[in-house]
């Protein structure tokens, strides 16, 4: 008895400890918990999933369905990077300026070039023509005064005295006659002196226009030359005096230059400047200079202007220099070739290789 009294006890405690335990749970539940709570729904109770969780969904649903977020058609620019600039391709290499051609004409001289030297004084190229650009006999007609009648190998054009023109010793009658007179063949300007139909011994007077324009101030004349008789008489009826002539003939006795002058059948020629306007001059020969000059070889005859001095010079050599009142104004340069007065029926030629003019530098 006292056994089961025992166990009784034992039984009624662990009962009685287990509510308290309990107690103390629920009471410790209780002090840890929020301040509010939330009733839980039947459907919670029943084990049910909560109807307004569904109900939530569905309006979630709802709204996405009826209020569609809609993209925004915005036109989005694209941003552009602005193409990087291509490099640009290497300069074409610029083809060297080919060097005139040499001088290949009969001449025994080749002209200066871009430029010439003399006397310590230089001139730069004005004109020239080393005659390589042929013209029949007939070309130098002229219809009128002043009419370009031919234009070179270098672009300087030339004109000249016509058909009919009087000369100095022709005694009033004709002494030019370019239309028979002057061709350009085989590197050189020609003068084929001889007599016209009428008996006459006929020359020619061309003019050149460096830069488009025949006067000038001041400068160098140069041109190779030589002469070719045909017959014994050697050309004694003819006469040159190429020379430098002012704008107004009737200043010529103050400003004339003739250089080579004489009669054809030589056997000198001279530079001559006038000048004070009373038939004044200086003179200056050349085989004087040069004992051994021929005519008949290839010479450079040269003259150079310049304020206060006119100097002349064959192949380099200078002969003179005349300073007596030298001449300023613009003066044009003739290639006179006339009669000399007299008329053996001579023929032959005067032929010139190149002509060169240039300004001075300073």
């Amino acid at each position: 008895m006292r056994r089961l009294g025992i166990l009784g006890a034992l039984m009624i405690a662990l009962v009685l400890g287990g509510a308290c335990s309990a107690v103390a749970r629920d009471e410790a539940g209780q002090a840890t918990a929020p301040s509010h709570t939330t009733k839980r729904s039947p459907a919670h109770q029943s084990g049910r999933r909560p109807k307004h969780r569904r109900q939530h969904k569905r309006r979630c649903a709802r709204h996405h369905k009826c209020v569609r977020h809609h993209k925004h058609k915005h036109k989005h620019k694209r941003h552009r990077h602005k193409p990087k600039p291509k490099p640009s391709p290497p300069p074409a290499p610029v083809p060297p300026v080919p060097a005139p051609p040499s001088y290949a004409g009969p001449c025994s001289a080749a002209p200066p070039g871009s430029a010439l030297t003399l006397g310590g004084r230089t001139y730069a190229l004005e004109g020239m023509d080393t005659f390589t650009k042929a013209a029949p006999v007939g070309s130098f007609a002229q219809s009128s005064n002043n009419q370009i009648v031919y234009t070179g190998d270098h672009g300087m054009s030339w004109t000249g005295y016509g058909d009919g023109w009087t000369s100095t010793y022709s005694g009033g009658k004709e002494g030019y006659q370019p239309s028979t007179v002057l061709s350009v063949h085989d590197g050189v300007l020609d003068f084929h002196l001889h007599n016209d139909t009428n008996g006459n011994p006929v020359g020619a007077n061309p003019s050149p226009l460096p830069g488009g324009n025949r006067y000038q101030s001041y400068g160098a004349w140069s041109f190779c030359e030589k002469m070719v008789p045909a017959d014994p008489h050697n050309l004694a009826d003819f006469y040159q005096a190429p020379l430098l002539w002012p704008q107004n003939d009737s200043d010529s006795p103050s400003s004339e230059s003739d250089f080579p002058e004489g009669n054809l059948a030589g056997p000198d020629f001279h530079g001559f400047a006038h000048y004070g306007g009373s038939g004044a001059q200086d003179y200056f020969s050349i085989q004087a200079a040069i004992p051994t000059f021929s005519a008949t070889q290839w010479h450079v005859y040269t003259q150079v202007w310049g304020p206060g001095f006119r100097s002349y010079y064959v192949d380099g050599q200078l002969l003179g220099t005349s300073t007596h009142q030298v001449w300023s104004g613009p003066e044009r340069w003739q290639l006179q070739v006339e009669p000399s007065g007299s008329n053996d029926g001579d023929s032959g030629d005067v032929l010139i290789g190149w002509v060169w003019i240039g300004t001075p530098t300073s």
